[in-house]
């Protein structure tokens, strides 16, 4: 009952007092992902070509670089054409960011947003309310996928604090029951925790992958299983180990539906067949190599995206800090989008070696899964033959494991690789509260990339 009276009148209200367009344009999605391939790359080819045109014409920025490679904007027709301009960082933006707003958006329309910060310094930049919309018209598809519809309860997962009356508010109206997963949060006081996400009775149950994680860890280890059954927990904002995956889905007894983005552009959700599909409506997605082309199906690249509805402020072949891997296939779930293999994490999670080749973070959270001993663990490389070992141990661990570690990842890395182990009481978040396995300094030094 309150489901329909929520998308009939109370949303439509919202969004009028907000000024956005989520339901109308989710609506859209629901009939546009069932497109022929061929159709969803004619539209965004042509949402390219508008977007080229309005960021020559209107961001300081972009017409300035146009000038400077002699281009103009009918030289970039379709994404085939996107290699003609450079990639864009983090550092681009942070050193030129006034340059990088339109100037024909209105203040009214714009809204500011910051990265995560889940390696170092959080990005600074804006979004338009059409950018917005879309963005959380992508995410309500995907929740859809797994049987939500709006106005349905569901538990929010954050690591940061709600606050403001307004944010409040709105969980009230859109049912959202939020729990701020802080460090307070432990084994003894998780089960009265349970008992909130129970009472919610949640369709299904959001956050990121670590922190639903740790709460399954916290079920299996006090014998806890929950009196209701969620439809589907989506995991967002991190790697979504195997390890992870499996041991959710077994504690909740429901599905994991994993979904990826950055800087407030959804990029890829799973379907019920668990495929990765892309958001070719509103996004194009690259993996680059080393020859800054797109690489063949199933090798890895660097992940760059171009957001191609926010006007606000263009962010044209935005290298995002991510590593993935493409793919040509299609989906028996008959929806036309299209499909990435997987993500490896992020560029600053792989280890490249001394003899050329690369340890992704999978590797590592793989050989220290099976060690009991090993309560936690961080890799670091400094150096393009070191690797520093940090290692939260428990009465389990043996010189047999300490040998193990360190010939596995000789025997995978290479005799040259230097290995070395440090026992720590704690291994702190990042700045972001996301748990970092895997820092390589090497990569971000400048060393040779994929």
């Amino acid at each position: 009952m309150y489901s329909k009276l929520f998308r009939c009148v109370i949303f439509p209200l919202m969004e009028l007092s907000q000024g956005t367009k989520i339901q109308k344009y989710l609506k859209w999605l629901e009939k546009t992902q069932w497109w022929r391939s061929e159709e969803l790359e004619e539209l965004q080819n042509k949402r390219l070509r508008s977007l080229i045109r309005h960021a020559y014409e209107n961001v300081p920025y972009y017409h300035r670089l146009f000038k400077e490679l002699k281009l103009r904007p009918d030289d970039i027709k379709t994404k085939d054409d996107l290699h003609k301009l450079p990639v864009l960082t983090k550092e681009t933006i942070r050193e030129n960011l006034s340059e990088f707003i339109a100037k024909n958006i209105p203040k009214s329309q714009r809204i500011e947003a910051h990265s995560s910060g889940s390696t170092g310094e959080p990005l600074k930049y804006y979004i338009d309310k059409q950018s917005y919309s879309y963005g959380w018209a992508q995410t309500f598809r995907c929740w859809s996928w797994a049987g939500f519809r709006l106005g349905d309860p569901y538990v929010k997962v954050s690591l940061n604090p709600r606050i403001g009356f307004k944010k409040k508010l709105q969980d009230r109206l859109m049912k959202c029951t939020y729990i701020y997963a802080s460090a307070d949060i432990t084994k003894e006081t998780f089960p009265s925790l349970l008992k909130i996400i129970e009472n919610a009775k949640p369709k299904i149950i959001r956050g990121y992958a670590s922190s639903i994680y740790i709460f399954a860890r916290f079920m299996e280890e006090l014998n806890l299983r929950p009196n209701h059954t969620p439809n589907a927990i989506m995991t967002t904002g991190e790697i979504l180990f195997p390890h992870y995956r499996e041991l959710i889905e077994s504690i909740f007894n429901t599905q994991v539906y994993d979904g990826y983005g950055g800087e407030s552009t959804p990029i890829a959700f799973e379907c019920e067949e668990h495929n990765y599909h892309l958001c070719d409506e509103t996004v194009i997605v690259e993996f680059i190599g080393r020859d800054n082309q797109q690489v063949s199906e199933g090798e890895m690249g660097e992940i760059v995206i171009t957001n191609l509805v926010n006007y606000a402020m263009p962010m044209i072949r935005y290298k995002i800090g991510d590593i993935g891997t493409p793919s040509k296939d299609l989906c028996s779930c008959g929806r036309g989008l299209s499909v990435m293999e997987s993500i490896k994490g992020r560029d600053t999670d792989i280890v490249v070696t001394p003899n050329g080749g690369f340890l992704v973070v999978h590797f590592f959270t793989i050989l220290f899964e099976h060690i009991e001993g090993v309560e936690q663990f961080q890799v670091i490389q400094d150096k393009i033959d070191r690797l520093r070992i940090k290692i939260v141990k428990n009465e389990k661990f043996t010189d047999a494991d300490l040998n193990y570690i360190i010939s596995w990842i000789k025997r995978h890395a290479g005799d040259e690789m230097e290995v070395n182990i440090e026992f720590v009481d704690s291994i702190p978040p990042a700045r972001s509260g996301k748990r970092r396995f895997v820092i390589s300094k090497f990569w971000n030094r400048g060393g040779e990339k994929l």
